[in-house]
């Protein structure tokens, strides 16, 4: 039998070391003295003394009547029963203390977060793909209004259903007239205007924009070093310049065409 490893589950149970050597001596006989379980678990013999009456005080061991003072030990399953009912409690403890001091240091936290570095608000995304999906998380969070530019390339370009245009939310797009030489492009513009969405035509835009809840702002930032079409996309939650870029979305979509009149002119 493996006694040290024994040992080492009942101090993982919660004894010590003197304790779980000497109730695994004693666990190896009816019963025993003091002097005995000193010998047979190598504890101090004044210290075995103290450990026995501890074990009985526990329940884990008990004092066999007598004369000479001799002790017995539990079974193993009520041992460890006990022991793991006391770990329980402790847990339970451990787990509300937990959750109090968690409650207690939530407020410094919220505090500090109010302090942090001036540019926390600002994500620079320049993988395409990492950028499309910011962006459609974005729309996915919007609550009341999306205002949006759509200028080319169409990098998130998809299919509309109609869980893309949530009731309540308003939409509102301003394209590029060139969308609409592409019959794929086209129709896809004719079934967001059928979903719901209200869209708007000019000439020429600056660049993509998507302004959600008059809060977050992402805009492509096409780099003029590179040749190859390198953009970099930005993400900036910021109240006052989606303020400040609403104002030049409205201006924009009060002198764009309707996509009716845009269609009829193209008919001629």
């Amino acid at each position: 039998m493996d006694t040290s490893a024994n040992v080492a589950g009942l101090v993982d149970l919660g004894l010590t070391s003197y304790e779980a050597r000497a109730y695994v001596a004693l666990a190896g006989r009816r019963d025993a003295t003091p002097a005995e379980i000193s010998r047979m678990a190598s504890v101090p013999r004044q210290r075995a003394y103290d450990v026995l009456a501890t074990l009985a005080e526990r329940g884990l061991v008990v004092q066999v009547p007598g004369q000479a003072v001799r002790y017995r030990a539990q079974p193993p399953d009520h041992v460890t029963e006990l022991l793991l009912a006391v770990r329980r409690r402790e847990l339970d403890r451990l787990a509300q203390a937990t959750t109090d001091l968690a409650g207690q240091l939530r407020p410094l936290f919220q505090a500090g977060q109010d302090h942090g570095h001036p540019f926390d608000y600002v994500e620079v995304l320049r993988d395409r793909e990492h950028a499309v999906e910011r962006v459609q998380q974005l729309w996915t969070e919007a609550r009341h209004e999306v205002l949006t530019f759509v200028h080319p390339p169409y990098l998130g370009a998809a299919t509309p259903t109609v869980a893309a245009v949530p009731p309540g939310i308003v939409q509102r797009s301003i394209y590029e007239t060139s969308i609409l030489d592409d019959p794929v492009m086209a129709e896809r513009v004719r079934t967001w205007a059928a979903l719901g969405e209200q869209i708007r035509l000019t000439t020429d835009l600056p660049l993509k924009l998507t302004i959600v809840d008059g809060r977050s702002v992402a805009f492509n930032m096409p780099d003029p070093a590179e040749g190859d079409g390198s953009v970099t996309t930005l993400v900036v939650q910021h109240e006052a310049l989606a303020a400040t870029l609403k104002i030049a979305f409205e201006s924009l979509w009060s002198q764009s065409r309707t996509l009716e009149d845009v269609a009829a002119a193209r008919s001629y």
